[in-house]
């Protein structure tokens, strides 16, 4: 029987974030080990799920290793990374002869010791299994690709959705990569280029007809209509990473032509470029956007709090919209969420029913607004833990933490003041449960605030009148121009002016 080793180990970092990645915030998301990978992950939308879809059609015996991620964040520690990385490279000793090597990886990790920690993880793998196991990697459409995670794969799956909603696909994709290189009838050629662009997350979005990143997906899949193309996979980078490699880049696999998935890389790289003004974001000041939803006849509006995105590495503790909602006087306001653990402890100590006045938010740094005064009514205490549903990962665990539904300026009515999410953990709001989970309809209410880049379009733009992001502080902010970089390539744009890159030459 041909034997495969599965195995994941994800993070994606924001250098500017000073929240230590540990091994406790992987264990918070759910680190899996040995078989118990396979009874997490099996019958759900996530990479491994795919990777365990794939070895069932072919009868594969697949081995997992292990399966962890944490929510992005600052720099992951070194001895979180080598615990991890140990676990994958003691499964490849003690499982004998294998015929292949599944990975699902990010490509904007960094460690402590190593800022392109994916091609270290690769590099490790590689030298562990040898050069004759077929080793196939998943890559987050976010990733900044390096020479390195180039040599040491021999195919690499990217996403092509943001929000990501193809976890599964690109999984199962993966395996049958992997299926048909184990046939002989795929000899991956693999070439990466980049482009001097750093593009921000939102501009990333695919589900926005029109936007740069949605038309490079279009490019990308005419591309893959020749039949000597097997995968094209466009990464549009984590521009709050700094590195060396931060920004697009793209990386196609042919079947044994090296010169066309060469030509073909350079081509996607030089359209982004002549795009280049298509990629800058221009957000709403917050009063701007309240004012507009509240003089709205109806309908939800999603008020974004792009800068303070927890699924870029953010504390999601900022208060600015939050601020800016009770200057208002705004009424049926959902606020997703601020990440405050001393204030779910007062929640707690008063008990559902009790009013109380204290600060919340911006405790953790400056960066994202100081603490605000509120009172309100504490309407819900949760363990915070639901399952998602939805497009984005479904049936995979979500946790909070211990999470109290505050409803400030309270009319008596639920959903009739500004009701405030505060959770004990970081987290995004990518799906609807994280209202309906707390016991709040997000359809029911005229303003959603919603701490996130893009991921949450997936659930809510649906139900959304209209969505508009909105210019808060915070270390996920779009304009790029406001951070100190040191280690990324230069000149690249728009840390640098066109006029400086025209003349660059695409590697």
């Amino acid at each position: 029987m041909t034997r495969i080793l599965a195995a994941g180990i994800s993070q994606e970092t924001n250098t500017f974030s000073n929240i230590p990645t540990t091994l406790a915030e992987f264990e918070k998301q759910g680190l899996y080990r040995g078989p118990a990978v396979a009874d997490a992950m099996t019958g759900t939308g996530s990479v491994i799920g795919g990777f365990i879809d794939a070895a069932r059609r072919h009868h594969w015996e697949l081995i997992t290793a292990l399966r962890s991620y944490a929510l992005p964040g600052g720099i992951v520690a070194k001895g979180a990374l080598e615990e991890l990385l140990a676990g994958v490279l003691q499964t490849i000793d003690g499982a004998g002869e294998l015929d292949g090597i599944l990975l699902e990886l990010h490509g904007a990790t960094v460690a402590e010791h190593q800022d392109d920690a994916t091609g270290y993880i690769l590099e490790r793998v590689r030298e562990r299994a040898g050069p004759g196991i077929p080793v196939v990697s998943t890559l987050d459409l976010h990733a900044n690709v390096t020479p390195r995670i180039v040599r040491d794969a021999d195919a690499l799956c990217g996403y092509d959705t943001y929000p990501h909603i193809d976890f599964y696909d690109r999984g199962y994709e993966a395996g049958e990569m992997l299926a048909r290189i184990l046939a002989g009838e795929l000899r991956p050629t693999m070439a990466m280029a980049q482009a001097p662009l750093l593009p921000p997350l939102q501009k990333m979005v695919t589900s926005t007809p029109g936007n740069a990143m949605a038309r490079m997906m279009e490019i990308a899949r005419e591309i893959e209509r020749d039949p000597q193309v097997v995968d094209v996979s466009v990464f549009g980078g984590f521009p709050y990473a700094d590195v060396r490699d931060a920004g697009f880049s793209a990386v196609v696999v042919t079947n044994g032509n090296l010169d066309l998935a060469q030509r073909l890389a350079a081509r996607i790289c030089e359209q982004s470029w002549e795009w280049r003004e298509e990629w800058l974001v221009r957000p709403t000041p917050p009063a701007e956007a309240i004012a507009e939803a509240m003089a709205a006849g109806g309908g939800t509006f999603v008020l974004a709090d792009i800068a303070d995105s927890g699924g870029g590495g953010t504390a999601g503790d900022g208060t600015e919209v939050l601020r800016a909602l009770l200057a208002a006087r705004a009424k049926g306001a959902a606020v997703a969420q601020i990440a405050d653990a001393q204030a779910v402890q007062r929640c707690i100590e008063a008990g559902i029913g009790s009013t109380v006045t204290m600060e919340i938010g911006g405790k953790h740094d400056q960066l994202h607004g100081r603490p605000v005064e509120v009172t309100g009514y504490v309407r819900l205490i949760s363990d915070g833990t639901f399952v998602r549903g939805g497009s984005w990962q479904p049936g995979v665990k979500q946790v909070m933490g211990t999470t109290a539904v505050l409803d400030c300026n309270a009319t008596g009515t639920p959903g009739g003041g500004i009701e405030v999410l505060l959770t004990s953990f970081r987290t995004h709001p990518t799906n609807l449960e994280h209202f309906r989970s707390q016991g709040i309809e997000p359809t029911q209410r005229r303003i959603l605030v919603l701490k996130g880049a893009a991921h949450y379009r997936a659930e809510f733009e649906p139900i959304a009148r209209k969505v508009i992001e909105v210019d808060a502080p915070g270390i996920t902010h779009p304009d790029l121009t406001r951070f100190d970089f040191k280690k990324v390539r230069r000149p690249i744009y728009p840390l640098d002016s066109a006029d400086v890159i025209a003349a660059r030459a695409y590697d």
